[in-house]
């Protein structure tokens, strides 16, 4: 009876970790998709469009712009993390 309960613990804790690794797959893929304009950029660092191109926009450690103004949040939301 034991090694029957150890197999469905077994499995349940397979099909937990399977199921939790697609949805980190799915998030972590939909924040790479997910493009900012320069307008989102300034309101998640609280600038006005004039102080992020002065002092962000061009700085060689700032991710680097997309074409049609873009940049990828989640290169932003790291950029952040690491220097804020």
């Amino acid at each position: 009876m034991d090694d029957i309960f150890k197999k469905l613990s077994d499995w349940i804790r397979e099909q937990i970790e399977s199921v939790t690794n697609d949805i980190v797959r799915l998030k972590t893929e939909e924040l790479n998709a997910t493009l900012w304009t320069r307008e989102e950029v300034c309101n998640k660092m609280n600038l006005s469009p004039t102080t992020f191109d002065n002092y962000y926009r061009y700085d060689p450690t700032f991710p680097k712009e997309l074409p049609a103004k873009r940049w990828k949040k989640a290169e932003v939301l790291a950029w952040l993390n690491g220097n804020y």
